[in-house]
């Protein structure tokens, strides 16, 4: 009986062996077709998408790149039309009563390339005026306030030596005649921002709000009614008015601060009495905080939170930008609304930060 036990043994484990050996390979089995089904799945839904695409259009679309669905953004692909390599833009995928919905922005893109192609054709006019490209951003940049409604808001900028700290007679006369080149042309622009070679000032027309004026004197009362500068000396105000606040509130492991320039916050609507009650503010984080690996995360976002919640008169939008050197892309985009959607910070974490 001794003698048979090994062999017992041994037989035992050649059958476990071939067990182990059977649920592993049925784990693959399952994982590669699971993996097959999902690519397969994936590829159906871009060939749909791409279809769609074309259908519209009527010309044939190459799929750029798609980025997943995130905590901000839903499932969207780049794309480009062939022929038009330089023009990408954006499908963005929805469901809506259990149906998928697609929505682009080309005409978006395609209105935008034109005017800027347009805007070069008027350059050594514009030369001529003391208006140059501007050394920082785009020349002409589109602000697609609800896809769903394409309510647009296009902007021309361009840059002068003069200064606006004052409306000169010759900047006054010089504005005119650019007010004028634009209708001319027909351009499809909606506003016109004109920054300061000599320092940070600028000057801006809304030509939705201009209807009817056309000579230098109209311009120049416009300007003067209006300040549509205002927003910027604004965004200073509240700056300086709300710094010790927002130090005090600072937990070390983050800064109320922008790295690319002295402003944290920007103002984007003033109330009556001039205090910004819709506002952009960038915060950075030290190398590697901005991560669910800081276990004091729930704590400086807390901080945050409770800066802007301390702020009178209540601002209406608070739109974050939370910056870490250290994460690839685009900064975290938070709108301080969003908190409503969740029961505790900590489980806006897992949504918010993406490891």
């Amino acid at each position: 009986m001794q003698k048979k036990l090994p062999g017992i043994l041994s037989g035992c484990l050649i059958i476990i062996g071939v067990c182990v050996l059977l649920v592993i390979g049925m784990i693959a089995w399952i994982y590669l077709n699971y993996a097959k089904d999902s690519q397969a799945e994936s590829k159906a839904e871009d060939q749909e998408m791409k279809a769609f695409i074309e259908e519209k259009y009527g010309m044939e679309a190459k799929i750029i790149d798609e980025t997943e669905a995130n905590f901000v953004d839903g499932h969207s692909y780049r794309l480009a039309f062939e022929g038009q390599e330089d023009l990408v833009f954006t499908v963005t995928e929805h469901v809506d009563n259990y149906a998928t919905i697609y929505r682009d922005d080309y005409q978006v893109v395609l209105a935008t390339h034109e005017t800027q192609q347009q805007i070069e054709d008027l350059m050594p006019q514009l030369e001529e005026l003391g208006f140059t490209t501007p050394s920082k951003g785009k020349m002409v940049e589109h602000l697609l306030k609800e896809i769903t409604t394409g309510d647009k808001v296009r902007f021309l900028t361009l840059d002068s030596e003069h200064s606006y700290e004052t409306h000169e007679t010759a900047e006054i006369e010089a504005l005119t005649e650019l007010l004028g080149l634009v209708r001319e042309n027909n351009l499809d622009i909606q506003v016109i921002r004109i920054s300061s070679r000599q320092d940070d000032s600028a000057t801006g027309m809304d030509l939705r709000e201009m209807d009817g004026i056309e000579n230098a004197e109209q311009v120049e009362a416009y300007l003067v009614k209006r300040l549509l500068s205002d927003l910027g000396p604004a965004s200073k105000r509240m700056q300086t008015k709300w710094q010790d606040a927002a130090a005090q509130a600072e937990t070390g492991r983050f800064r109320f601060y922008d790295q690319w320039q002295e402003q944290w916050i920007s103002c984007q609507e003033v109330n009556d009495t001039g205090d910004c009650t819709n506002l952009l503010a960038n915060v950075t984080f030290e190398p590697g905080k901005l991560s669910q690996k800081n276990l004091q995360l729930e704590e400086d976002l807390d901080a945050i939170f409770g800066f802007f919640d301390s702020i009178t008169p209540k601002l209406t939008t608070v739109d974050l930008l939370l910056v870490d050197p250290e994460r690839e892309g685009d900064p975290v985009r938070f709108f301080l609304a969003e908190r409503a959607n969740y029961d505790s910070t900590e489980q806006l974490i897992q949504d918010l930060v993406k490891d």
